[in-house]
């Protein structure tokens, strides 16, 4: 029986200090028998030291060909790796392809909870499951309470300005169906912290059903993201972001 082949994707940028956290959770995921999951991890443009660091951690790991690498010389952003890996997975025929951030903030298992919406709903036009940092009744999130607040505002923001009824825009994990996905892959402006939150605007604009999902989460010290200049400039790039609508257009 063939079976569905998942890629995700880790964008990485000097993450050797936060990377073993991911990589532990990667090695405690029970096989399965229903899905074929394999992880790249994309160097967007790490020191040379840094990048050392980060073979030597996969290397060390022991999950062999569940894991490999890209590496790109220029750092061109979040996005930029993003894309990049997910063209990958594209290309080699993988049926989903999704992205998890490097600092091991959501667990490894909440991958296999989102695959378990797209294997119930099969026969449906699933197009995406995203990742929602809600507090509730069975699930653990912890955040840094000025951080969940800019978020607050921030996803409010863009499901007030875009009209769609969306909790968390920003949350590192998400999971597309590959046959959906790749007509929006050139839809993004930003290649950038906000690249995967205007392509979940391209495919809701375009009419494609997307899940949140409620998911574990703990905020790990370290974020790159500046909650002093970042918020306003990725705000910037949201509300001057105009999708075409219409899929595929």
């Amino acid at each position: 029986m063939t079976v569905p082949r998942i890629l995700i994707v880790i964008p990485v940028y000097n993450e050797s200090a936060r990377l073993p956290r991911l990589l532990s959770g990667i090695i405690g995921l029970p096989s399965s028998d229903v899905h074929e999951l394999k992880f790249l991890l994309v160097d967007d443009g790490s020191s040379p030291d840094e990048y050392a660091k980060t073979l030597d951690l996969l290397r060390e790991s022991g999950l062999g060909g569940r894991i490999s690498c890209l590496r790109r010389e220029i750092n061109g952003g979040k996005g930029s790796a993003l894309k990049a890996g997910f063209e990958r997975g594209l290309s080699s025929g993988c049926e989903y392809v999704g992205f998890l951030d490097a600092d091991g903030s959501t667990p490894a298992s909440e991958l296999l909870r989102a695959m378990e919406y797209f294997l119930a709903l099969k026969g449906t036009p699933l197009a995406a499951v995203i990742g929602s940092r809600v507090q509730l009744l069975g699930r653990d999130v912890s955040r840094n309470a000025l951080r969940h607040y800019l978020g607050r505002i921030f996803a409010t923001l863009v499901s007030l300005h875009f009209g769609v009824k969306i909790y968390d825009s920003q949350c590192g994990m998400k999971l597309f169906r590959a046959s959906v996905l790749k007509p929006y892959l050139d839809r993004p402006t930003d290649m950038r912290w906000v690249w995967d939150t205007q392509l979940i605007l391209s495919m809701l604009g375009a009419g494609e059903s997307v899940h949140e999902m409620p998911i574990d989460w703990h905020e790990i010290a370290g974020s790159k993201i500046s909650v002093l200049r970042d918020p306003f400039l990725m705000a910037w790039h949201l509300l001057s972001f105009r999708s075409p609508q219409g899929r595929g257009s």
